[in-house]
């Protein structure tokens, strides 16, 4: 059986979205992905622009790290 390695991502931040986006699409054997973020809804600054514009809600640019760190099969915990 293969040694279980630990990945802790600390922060819900673009870069930290990305990652858990990949890992869901293709998905590690042997790592264990635990996210740490004080925030479950975390803004995508990609969207700021059109949010500035009129063209998005808030609501619409935030995105759900539960969902995500679900789709991940990454643990989360909420904490500072």
């Amino acid at each position: 059986q293969p040694k279980v390695k630990d990945l802790v991502l600390v922060g819900g931040g673009h870069a930290h979205v990305a990652v858990l986006r990949s890992l869901g699409m293709r998905p590690l054997e042997a790592v264990q992905v635990t996210l740490v973020t004080r925030d479950v809804l975390t803004p995508y600054s990609g969207m700021l622009p059109g949010f500035v514009a009129g063209h998005y809600s808030r609501d619409q640019c935030l995105i759900d790290l539960q969902i995500l760190s679900r789709f991940a099969r990454a643990r989360l915990v909420c904490a500072e």
